[in-house]
């Protein structure tokens, strides 16, 4: 018979722990490099959520600023919720406001709605108004954010200060209804408005004070003056009742005389 043709090669017992040597040091390369990906990954999907979610919140109460006809909180003090007098009666008071790690928006009568979800935690919601003396108000807003996670790795943590500039006064171009009968003001004590203007009459239900606080009688007093109450022509007077139901004009002759003539009651 003649010699084999063929030879029998395969691995050497070296060679086979050698292969498997390599593979358990590259697997465990891959599998840390695989974990750092993750935790990468991880992390900046909880900064990317907690960054879109102050972003829009802050955008949110910037445009509702200055769109607003007057921030009423209240000057130099800081506060939670944020509240606004908007032109439109649908939209009128709206207000910002944090509860329970929640920002929430509620435009009029209308039911609240959260600006923030349940992914992120708010930890501080706080608006502060400055009034600038014949200039815009400006609003300061303070935020903090959390991302909500049980991974370490995952709990981030992001603030912001925005500082929000009302531009114009309110321009009106319909009537100015509260939304409540007998319980707001225009102005107040210690701000008061300087001039105003009216084309058509004025009706005042309570008392008045010109020059003075009014008057503290409850029944009979509805005008008091700390000062003198002119008339610009001499035929204009005083129009009084008698008690018979009759009205008379109370007016001064040349010689300093008072002089009465029937008028119409009014």
């Amino acid at each position: 018979m003649g010699k084999n043709l063929f030879k029998r090669s395969g691995f050497t017992l070296v060679e086979i722990l050698v292969y498997v040597a390599i593979f358990a040091i590259s697997a465990t390369f891959l599998v840390a490099i695989l974990g750092v990906v993750l935790k990468i990954q991880n992390r900046q999907s909880s900064v990317n959520e907690v960054n879109q979610q102050i972003s829009f919140v802050n955008g949110t109460v910037q445009r509702l600023i200055q769109t607003s006809s007057l921030v009423e909180n209240a000057t130099g003090t800081a506060s939670n919720s944020l509240t606004l007098r908007m032109a439109s009666p649908a939209l009128d008071p709206t207000k910002i406001y944090l509860a329970n790690g929640v920002v929430f928006l509620q435009q009029g009568n209308g039911s609240p709605v959260s600006l923030t979800n349940a992914n992120v935690s708010v930890g501080v919601f706080s608006v502060t108004k400055y009034e600038n003396p014949g200039g815009p108000a400006v609003v300061q807003l303070d935020l903090s954010l959390s991302y909500n996670s049980a991974n370490p790795q995952a709990q981030i943590t992001r603030t912001a200060r925005t500082a929000i500039t009302r531009i114009s006064a309110a321009t009106f171009d319909s009537s100015v209804i509260p939304n409540s009968n007998g319980a707001w003001d225009v102005g107040t004590q210690s701000n008061k408005w300087k001039d105003g203007y009216f084309s058509g009459n004025v009706t005042v239900e309570g008392k008045a004070g010109i020059g003075t606080s009014p008057s503290a009688d409850s029944s009979s007093v509805r005008i008091k003056s700390s000062g003198d109450i002119g008339f610009s022509a001499s035929g204009i007077g005083l129009i009084l009742r008698s008690s018979g139901g009759n009205c008379f004009r109370l007016t001064v002759t040349n010689n300093g005389g008072l002089a009465t003539s029937t008028a119409t009651c009014p």
